[in-house]
């Protein structure tokens, strides 16, 4: 009897997770924006386990479809968070209340944009296609085993994924630099995702370099967050310039207050890049040890 493998089943559940909240999240549910992202990251890092056995073209085609639903998905999933970070801070920052109303006005109008550039990509039709194409990829195999050069092939992605964030923490510097703390936190959800998918097929039940990265993601992705709020703040402020220069103006306070928020968080960072390195280099390690067993 066939039955279907534990790489299989990663990519099925996956799967399954996108498709439940795909719906909710195309009527602009916010909850389910974020959902669906997650679950598409998810998918794509589990997709390459896959690609022994399954047609690389399929899987290929496959995974370029995931990609441009999370890249559809993250612009909506900022706006949103952007939307939250602004009823917290605004009226912490003093900033008055009719200034605040301008810059959620451009927000709101960013997300009504974004939102029917994701609709043109997440249609049933393509879903069905996506739906398709990764059945072909996850059907059964004689053994419901995982093999060993999937578990190897999984292992060897999350010391690449190590490798990649050691690189990105050391060019990070001391200075603050939103571009490269961004390339960091990108990183380490890359090497996050591998080391599930490793700690699935694996059957082990350590989760705490996986907790660790989280907690890094929570700050690195907070200062994103304050970022990408500041970007769109300053962007209302040289509008306003030119038609109400008060308006404008009190947006200053805001603006202090979130950059304010961005250097607390860096140094966050910085007091935490150590223990992060010795993370990376023990994942690192562990591979080597891996590698060098002799097959049984």
């Amino acid at each position: 009897m066939q039955h279907m493998a534990l790489p299989a089943r990663l990519l099925r559940q996956r799967l399954l997770s996108l498709l439940d909240a795909l719906p909710a999240a195309a009527s602009g549910d916010v909850a389910s924006v974020h959902r669906a992202r997650v679950a598409s990251r998810r998918l794509r890092a589990v997709l390459p386990v896959l690609a022994e056995a399954a047609d690389s073209d399929v899987l290929d085609r496959a995974r370029k479809h995931v990609r441009r639903i999370t890249r559809v998905l993250g612009p909506i999933r900022e706006i949103d968070v952007a939307l939250v970070l602004l009823d917290e801070v605004g009226p912490f920052s003093k900033t008055a209340p009719r200034a605040l109303a301008r810059v959620r006005s451009h927000l709101m109008a960013e997300r009504t944009s974004r939102r029917r550039a994701m609709l043109e990509v997440i249609t049933p039709a393509t879903l069905r296609t996506l739906e398709a194409r990764l059945h072909v990829a996850s059907r059964p195999r004689p053994s419901s085993s995982v093999d060993e050069a999937e578990v190897r092939g999984a292992r060897q992605r999350a010391v690449r994924r190590a490798r990649a964030l050691i690189d990105e923490a050391q060019r990070a510097g001391g200075l603050y630099v939103p571009e490269r703390l961004h390339a960091v936190r990108i990183a380490a959800k890359k090497l996050r995702y591998a080391l599930e998918v490793e700690r699935e097929l694996t059957r082990s039940r350590a989760v705490a370099r996986i907790n660790r990265l989280k907690r890094l993601q929570d700050v690195l992705g907070e200062i994103h967050d304050f970022e990408i709020l500041l970007q769109h703040v300053r962007e209302v402020q040289v509008r306003l310039a030119g038609t109400d220069l008060r308006a404008a103006t009190e947006l200053d306070a805001l603006v202090r207050t979130l950059e304010q928020r961005c250097h607390e968080g860096h140094a966050s960072f910085l007091r935490d890049r150590a223990r992060l390195t010795d993370l990376c280099r023990t994942v690192i390690a562990a591979g080597a040890q891996a590698a060098a067993a002799p097959a049984g």
